[in-house]
């Protein structure tokens, strides 16, 4: 192997300490781009971003990879610059140095964990957890103001939010923040942060909950709705079933009794959410750059259904790229959440690879949509 060229990159900031590493090199007539990346001190992640391309293409992979992680704030480590001993706050590290980051003017967003198949039973029996639908739309916390309402995106930047969806909340004292996402075109409410000049955050979950019902839901004109919520253990199975038999995304448990946190936990945590996940067997027929190309066949025609990176490992990255370098073709399972209108794999992982299938087995038919609107 015969390194051409080489970079070592570093992003600190907060509690981001990582390393990512591009290495452009020849294997004889041919060439590859291998990179690495992982938290700092730590055994890093490998993968190769391109594999026995000619130079020129290695080289536009090369460049690119770069040019991406320098963007969002990597620096290249050089005898003047290293990385700090220890990461600097929030503000002051390697992030801050990119230019045209947006500036939080609101509060950041609750988010949630998933919970696995296993789990499910218990937060449905569970009487101190109430469920909501789980939404697949714009997350916005809507800041009201009269003319000068806004809305945040869950990292408390400043993101668009529909005129008609700011007149649906105008009427609710000046002040208020409340929290919902944007489904085609309704803005559907699930939580409240302040109401008028009073923060509510420290309130348990279903007091804020009596209080958007109670006091914000009469304020809300147009396409503004709360979102239906479920208490007690028949009427979660009762709503678990609904949203199971309509196709939707997945379904939200909370604490009745806990606070509104911003940010997500680092594990767990007092809410969480459960996606109703689906399975493909796929055909990976290329190291596409940043993932694998996934194909399926419709008929005796390959159909593109995205590209999967998610769930692979050092291990089954080489041994997928070895397959790959020898002109075959291998066949994987992948979990998606569901298939788009043109019939994309969203969120899909990789599962394992299946050497017990071939790949015209992997048809078009297998793939399953969702239903993305709100289920009464």
């Amino acid at each position: 192997m015969k390194v051409i060229q080489a970079t070592q990159l570093f992003f600190q900031e907060g509690s981001s300490d990582k390393l990512y590493n591009a290495t452009l090199f020849s294997d004889g007539t041919l060439y590859s781009v291998r990179v690495e990346w992982g938290r700092r001190g730590v055994k890093l992640n490998e993968g190769h971003k391109a594999v026995k391309v000619s130079l020129a293409e290695a080289q536009k992979v090369f460049d690119k990879l770069v040019r991406e992680k320098t963007g969002k704030g990597y620096q290249a480590i050089a005898d003047d610059v290293k990385p700090a001993a220890v990461a600097p706050p929030e503000g002051q590290g390697s992030g801050s140095k990119v230019g045209g980051k947006r500036a939080k003017v609101g509060y950041s967003a609750q988010l949630l964990n998933p919970i696995e198949d296993h789990e499910l039973e218990a937060f449905l029996a569970n009487d101190a957890v109430l469920a909501q639908q789980k939404l697949d739309g714009h997350r916005v916390l809507a800041h009201v103001d009269g003319a000068d309402s806004f809305g945040t995106n869950r990292s408390g930047q400043k993101t668009e939010l529909a005129a008609d969806i700011l007149e649906g909340v105008s009427l609710l004292p000046p002040g208020s923040v409340v929290d919902g996402e944007v489904v085609g075109g309704m803005y559907w409410l699930f939580d409240v942060l302040k109401v008028g000049d009073k923060e509510v955050t420290s309130l348990t979950c279903e007091e804020r909950w009596h209080l958007l019902s109670d006091e914000i839901e009469p304020g809300l004109t147009g396409p503004v709705r709360v979102l239906n919520t479920a208490f007690g253990a028949k009427a979660k199975r009762a709503l678990y079933a609904k949203l199971v038999a309509s196709k939707a995304e997945g379904i939200v448990f909370k604490d009745r009794h806990a606070p509104y946190t911003a940010g997500r936990p680092a594990s767990k945590g007092a809410h969480r959410k459960h996606k109703f996940i689906k399975s493909a067997d796929v055909v990976l027929v290329s190291n596409a750059g940043n993932a694998y190309q996934m194909v399926v066949y419709d008929g005796s025609k390959p159909f593109e259904v995205g590209k999967v990176f998610a769930g692979t490992t050092n291990a089954s990255r080489k041994t997928i790229d070895a397959l790959l370098a020898e002109k075959r073709t291998p066949v994987a399972e992948v979990s998606y959440l569901y298939a788009t209108d043109d019939e994309q794999l969203l969120q899909p992982v990789f599962v394992r690879l299946r050497d017990d299938k071939k790949p015209k087995e992997c048809v078009r038919q297998q793939l399953r949509s969702t239903n993305r609107s709100v289920v009464d």
